[in-house]
């Protein structure tokens, strides 16, 4: 499950996310990374809220939920991994009951960039063919707001069926919904009345839970392992009968954690045969393939886990496929392996397809890819610079180079412009950011980060604001460079070069392309623009 995202000033390129891990384990207990929740306003048995999109991407528009229809409203968004996992899943079920009743609505939320979405509902051709919405253009976004909010929901893709007489039958994860229960909902014979009492005692529980949930994830944070079986058992104890299989996930985690393999494959064989979830599979497999501290790997039960869940998505996820390729590698099947790997690089999109053909070049050269040495390498960057070690600094870096993929290579030299800065060595640094912004000119995250740095990094003696103005210009001009956090950079470099005036202009965009609390941020930086004062920097 994805969630709501955040909008930090730069968009981190350092970042590897694992794409493995940030589905399924999150799923099965939602309640381990999640807070106090918000008040829920909207429940199964209410009336569903009205549809308040921005535009119609594909399909005839739904003003109105018609009596007599069933309606399924999905939410998504193109950066999210899981949700191009239940696309598929959704489209099968759109094209068996389209014919009796049922509308499907794929509502895109928390969309970085709307103009992502028709080049990807295009590209998914026949495997997305229902109707797709995209959201309001507020910070929240309406339909996130009067419908995920309101009835609590903080990750998609999440699902809503709005039965035949108006009202919500049900509200959750599309691969968990039962074709059972829309053959009810589209004969007539689904008991809404029970379905509500059910889901609100469900939330009750879930809410009582959510504490022990979270006593859990402290205990296997601290590797207590004998206190998190006896937490894991109360919380068994008290989930509903058809939730029980929520604590096969941890149980796994607990017993590798206590090097009791034989004990966490066995639990990994039972919950591999009762799900139905791809991605949970995949989370099984590569964790026995590649967790560290695993004495003793059963790969032929990875081997297993991981072609079921292929057989699942038809051999056309990436991300299973390049669990499967690992997992044969381990085992000495060396062509199978790169066959598995060229089908990953296949199905893959953007940096993991870059990702897998580097893995797929390591396995021709008789090699088991790293894929966390990047990350590695870069906390002990991190450590060496705090530690003023500017030569083991620049022998990390020189090793990252080499460890990177290619689209990461400019955020490599980014962290060497900052290094250079810090050892106060003015020329070579602003050189380096010359070239760099020449090299990216279409890199806006790039080129904001070097303004950004020129501009307000401290302990700086000279400051090349110059050269800081033409690459935040250039930023503002790159593609998706039409962001309020660039222009503020703009501004402040303006600003600091005496444009009082062309900074308030500049800012005043800033403001206008900015939502909540970020808006009210770059509002106080325009007040304080206009009384001639530089604000402060948090």
């Amino acid at each position: 499950m994805c969630f709501l995202p955040g909008w930090p000033r730069v968009i981190s390129v350092y970042m590897k996310i694992n794409f493995r891990k940030w589905f399924s384990f999150l799923v099965s207990v939602f309640y381990l990374v999640s807070g106090k929740a918000a008040e829920v306003t909207l429940n199964v048995g209410d009336p569903p809220p009205k549809m308040q999109v921005l535009k119609w991407v594909q399909g005839d528009p739904v003003t109105s939920f018609e009596k007599g229809k069933a309606y399924i409203v999905e939410f998504w968004a193109t950066w999210c991994g899981p949700c191009r996992v239940s696309i598929p899943h959704l489209n099968e079920i759109h094209t068996k009951f389209k014919d009796k009743g049922l509308v499907v609505i794929g509502q895109d939320v928390w969309e970085q960039n709307h103009g992502l979405v028709a080049p990807f509902v295009k590209k998914m051709g026949d495997k997305m063919t229902y109707r797709v919405a995209l959201d309001t253009a507020e910070e929240k976004g309406k339909m996130a707001e009067t419908w995920m909010e309101a009835s609590g929901q903080g990750g998609i893709p999440t699902a809503f069926v709005i039965e035949k007489s108006g009202l919500l039958a049900w509200i959750g994860h599309p691969m968990e919904l039962k074709e059972t229960l829309l053959e009810q909902v589209l004969n007539g014979t689904f008991d809404v009345k029970k379905a509500a009492l059910a889901s609100r005692e469900r939330r009750q529980n879930e809410e009582k839970l959510g504490a022990m949930w979270r006593e859990l994830r402290q205990q296997m944070s601290k590797e207590a392992w004998d206190q998190a079986e006896t937490k894991l058992a109360q919380i068994e104890q008290a989930l509903p009968e058809d939730e029980k299989d929520r604590v096969g996930m941890p149980r796994f985690q607990i017993l590798l954690g206590r090097k009791d393999f034989a004990g966490a494959y066995k639990v990994a064989a039972q919950l591999s045969e009762r799900t139905e979830d791809p991605m949970l599979q995949n989370e099984l497999a590569w964790q026995i393939a590649t967790r560290e501290g695993i004495e003793s790997r059963d790969l032929n039960l990875a081997e297993k886990i991981a072609r079921r869940g292929n057989e699942t998505t038809k051999g056309e996820n990436a991300e299973i496929l390049d669990t499967l390729a690992r997992v044969l590698f381990l085992k000495g099947q060396s062509g199978p392996a790169i066959d598995f790997e060229e089908k990953a690089v296949k199905f893959a999109e953007g940096r993991r397809k870059m990702q897998f053909e580097k893995n797929l070049q390591t396995y021709r050269a008789g090699k088991v890819p790293d894929e966390q040495l990047p990350g590695r390498l870069r906390r002990e960057f991190d450590a060496q610079i705090r530690a003023q070690q500017w030569e083991k600094a620049e022998g990390t870096l020189a090793q990252l180079e080499q460890a990177s993929l290619p689209i990461d290579l400019s955020s490599v030299a980014a962290m060497r412009f900052e290094m250079l800065l810090d050892r106060k060595d003015y020329r070579a640094a602003y050189k380096l950011a010359a070239s760099i912004s020449e090299t990216c000119r279409d890199d806006a995250a790039i080129l904001n980060t070097l303004a950004w740095a020129i501009a307000s990094k401290d302990g700086l003696i000279e400051r090349d604001l110059e050269l800081g103005e033409k690459i935040a210009r250039r930023a503002v001009a790159a593609p998706n460079g039409e962001d309020g956090a660039i222009i503020d950079t703009l501004a402040r470099i303006l600003f600091m070069r005496g444009q009082k005036d062309a900074a308030i202009d500049t800012q005043a965009k800033a403001v206008d392309l900015s939502r909540g609390a970020r808006q009210k941020e770059f509002q106080k930086t325009l007040d304080s623009y206009k009384k001639g004062i530089l604000p402060a920097l948090n």
